[in-house]
């Protein structure tokens, strides 16, 4: 099917508009990112409010995917008439590299804060569970007090006669 003049401005339109959004989109999730360093250093661990913006962050990436999905399809079908017709498309093709531009480079930031939240999170998360583990075998310990001083469980013996 043949594009004429009008329907390949569509669509140039369209990808400029899904850039935008594209933009938009990773700057939320940038954001979120931001809060989630936030409760991850904050000296309490709110896990409640951390799973929270994990949940927030996870439909922003699901946006992120609808969007590039759509910017596929529509820039497959004018591909090959930007390529050859550059000259004719130089204000639109100079604005897709500028948003394309400002994407990557907050993509770059965006992948920075989440390298230097990793470490952190882990951390945080190993001594959580170290935690959990101590205060497991705390109960436990102070579970088989209580049954050995209550006669509920009865003390074995170190001595054993052999006398009948």
């Amino acid at each position: 099917m043949e594009l004429n003049d009008n329907n390949k401005k569509t669509y140039i339109q369209i990808i400029i508009d899904s850039l935008n959004k594209k933009y938009k989109v990773l700057n939320e999730v940038m954001q979120i990112t931001s809060r989630q360093k936030a409760i991850i250093d904050a000296d309490s661990f709110d896990e409640g409010l951390f799973m929270e913006t994990i949940s927030l962050k996870q439909e922003q990436i699901d946006k992120l995917s609808e969007l590039d999905r759509g910017f596929e399809l529509v820039y497959d079908r004018i591909r090959e008439d930007l390529k050859t017709n550059s000259k004719e498309y130089q204000s639109e093709i100079t604005s897709l590299k500028e948003l394309v531009t400002k994407i990557t480079d907050l993509n770059i930031k965006l992948q920075a804060l989440e390298k230097s939240n990793k470490p952190k999170l882990e951390s945080r998360l190993a001594n959580k569970r170290q935690s959990i583990k101590k205060s497991r075998l705390s109960n436990q310990t102070v579970t088989n007090y209580y049954k050995t001083m209550s006669g509920g469980q009865e003390a074995q013996s170190y001595f054993y006669d052999k006398k009948n």
